[in-house]
């Protein structure tokens, strides 16, 4: 992504400084038509020293290429102006996918979130369950184990009694 805008950066800038290079040659080259249209403006080729109509026609071929590079240098300003708005907005509408994604995955994170709280609450009573289960089954077995000593004490007792009662009757 930041490697996408850099590229993207440099294009604009590239861009914009050869726009402002060309913008530069084009106001050297009407600096130039001035210089000439004020170099025939002093032309004075008429009787007494008075302009002809060739001086005044070589001013005017001076103004009209001097308005002709006014109007070259207006219509790249207007191109440059044109080709900023689309890259503007370009970069606006990529901004809002940007955005647009990033809220995706918002949401999808807060529902990973959420699914995730849910496994959790699953799992602790899972656990919980498994707990009481267990617990209920060792429960199970001390009693059990219990009455097993007292059952094997009792019956070790009973026998022990019953070999007296047996001795005792036989003389």
């Amino acid at each position: 992504m930041k490697m996408l805008l850099t590229i993207l950066l440099f294009i604009i800038s590239t861009n914009f400084l050869y726009a402002q290079e060309e913008i530069n040659k084009l106001t050297l080259d009407r600096e130039l038509l001035y210089r000439k249209y004020k170099e025939t403006e002093s032309l004075t080729s008429g009787f007494f020293g008075n302009r002809s109509k060739g001086d005044l026609q070589t001013t005017i071929d001076a103004l009209n290429k001097i308005i002709k590079k006014d109007n070259e240098i207006l219509d790249k300003l207007k191109n440059i102006q044109a080709d900023s708005k689309i890259e503007f907005t370009n970069k606006y509408n990529d901004l809002i996918m940007q955005n647009n994604d990033m809220s995706q995955k918002n949401r999808e994170l807060i529902k990973m979130s959420e699914r995730h709280k849910g496994y959790s609450k699953e799992n602790h009573q899972i656990i919980e369950k498994t707990e009481q289960k267990q617990t209920l089954i060792i429960s199970f077995l001390v009693v059990f184990a219990l009455l097993s000593v007292v059952y094997v004490i009792k019956y070790f007792v009973l026998k022990d009694a019953m070999r007296k009662l047996s001795n005792s009757i036989k003389p």
